[in-house]
């Protein structure tokens, strides 16, 4: 055999990996990554969106949160709802976004507001005249939806305000210790609102929604807020964006798809801003935005692999942001309005939009609402070369227990024929038959761009098995792929 076909031979030959459970090692809730998402704005595909409501509601993903936006820079004026409120009648014409905000409502257990100052930041509007119609706007929303429980200041304000401007040779408009002071009126605003209300339907509010956790940014805010000598002062949450980070002038680009784990430390660099400042550390993360292609950017200009990799790649994420406390990652997003990568349904096709159809990234999600409620021990092997390797994530309740494991390779090849090792199983599946389930997500698996006929999560192995105390299983992980592996009883 020649040079060159030994190492096509290699190529194929799957590498050796491990996943050791140990069902007896409780961890706490498991965290509901899919519970928490977001819609594209209004005008994001109306005409879908109470379809693909019902879908989600019936395939188990109905949300904890859902993000909407009621102030978006790429809907038309009358989807403003700054533009929609009125403070010398005290009331707001929902006419534009009604069908927006019920379908939120009805998806998730509470929404999440994005309200976004532009034109005050801007200077077309005075400042003054920001907090008395945050407080009719507010107020309006949550007594029309009572699902609004939460009001998220800014988005991307790091960006839209002042690295866009950078980028492209101008002067910026807002520096970062000037951001504090429009986030100001939205806290009052929120506090006189919760006057009126009772504890448990009262609203939260938080942001700034920074591009991404960037301390040149993040700090200021912190400093102005610790300042802040208001004893009604706010701030229920920090929320930003986990895509990319930018050189000091916004010149270069540091996408974090060529190494996740740069978000891995995100909440312990928060904590130690937050205690530097005497400020509680409880205060909550919420990544209000994430994924593996921000804005227009690919791996492939033809996106059929591209689909896969945003699964696994938000797998992985969804795995970072779980192991740290009080962190709670949004998935970006259902439908989005132009990048198809980022579609959790399946929009863009010769004929339109797909109904109740899931890309890969939506069968992962799919994938993971079908995991136990009580997180356990997985350890991995080999260790990850950088962030590519095989991942896993297991978990038990009464009903049963499960593993889902993934080989995160991006760009990468290597294939892994993984052992998982389970020990001490749930007292339920011991000396009784046990129902085994294996399903799968890869490039030609529960892939509608692969078979359409066959775009749905894949069930590929179902056998009764009798485990006892301990059981294994060997998968094959191609670069990419995904398992889920359920066991309850027969």
């Amino acid at each position: 055999m020649t040079a060159a076909a030994e190492a096509a031979a290699g190529a194929d030959t799957p590498e050796a990996a491990t996943v050791n459970v140990e069902f007896g090692d409780k961890q706490g809730d498991l965290p509901r990554t899919e519970k928490y998402n977001n819609f594209g704005n209004a005008t994001a595909w109306p005409d879908e969106r109470g379809d693909d409501v019902d879908y989600l509601n019936k395939q188990g993903l109905h949300g904890e949160i859902y993000r909407v936006w009621l102030s978006s820079p790429n809907a038309p004026a009358e989807f403003d709802l700054f533009n929609s409120c009125d403070v010398e009648s005290r009331s707001c014409d929902f006419s534009t976004l009604d069908d927006y905000l019920t379908h939120a409502s009805t998806v998730s257990d509470s929404v999440m507001a994005n309200l976004n100052p532009m034109a005050f930041m801007r200077g077309d509007r005075p400042l003054r005249d920001l907090e008395p119609l945050l407080e009719v706007m507010i107020h309006s929303l949550k007594e029309q939806y009572p699902a609004v429980d939460y009001v998220e200041v800014f988005n991307e304000p790091d960006w839209n305000f002042h690295g866009e401007a950078l980028n492209q040779g101008e002067e910026p408009i807002l520096q970062p210790d000037e951001l504090y002071r429009y986030y100001r009126p939205f806290y009052e605003a929120v506090d006189e609102v919760n006057r009126g209300l009772r504890r448990k339907e009262r609203i939260q509010v938080g942001g700034p929604a920074l591009m991404s956790r960037d301390a040149k940014w993040l700090e200021p805010f912190l400093d102005a807020y610790a300042a802040d000598r208001d004893r009604a002062k706010r701030l229920d949450f920090l929320s930003y964006h986990a895509y990319l980070s930018w050189d000091d002038n916004y010149q270069v680009a540091n996408p974090y798809k060529d190494d996740l784990r740069v978000v891995a430390s995100d909440r312990k660099n928060i904590e130690r801003m937050l205690a530097d400042r005497g400020l509680s550390d409880d205060i909550p993360s919420f990544v209000t935005e994430t994924g593996i292609y921000p804005g227009p950017s690919f791996d492939d200009p033809e996106p059929k692999n591209d689909y896969l990799r945003q699964a696994a790649g938000m797998a992985t994420y969804s795995h970072l942001f779980a192991n740290q406390s009080d962190t709670y990652m949004f998935n970006w997003c259902v439908r989005h309005r132009v990048e198809e990568r980022k579609d959790q349904l399946v929009t863009r096709t010769a004929d339109g939009p797909e109904k109740d159809i899931f890309t890969p990234y939506g069968n992962m999600m799919l994938m993971q609402s079908r995991l136990k409620d009580t997180r356990v021990s997985a350890e991995t092997g080999p260790p990850l070369e950088g962030d590519n390797g095989v991942y896993a994530t297991a978990s038990k309740d009464k009903a049963g227990a499960s593993v889902m494991v993934w080989n995160w390779q991006h760009v990468n090849d290597t294939t892994y024929r993984t052992e998982v090792d389970m020990s001490d199983l749930p007292r339920s599946l011991k000396s009784q038959p046990v129902r085994q389930r294996m399903f799968r997500i890869d490039q030609t698996t529960s892939n509608y761009f692969a078979d359409p006929a066959k775009a749905d999560l894949q069930q590929v192995d179902e056998k009764i098995i009798e485990p006892g105390a301990s059981h294994s299983v060997s998968v094959d992980l191609s670069p990419n792929a995904m398992y889920l592996i359920l066991l309850e009883p027969a």
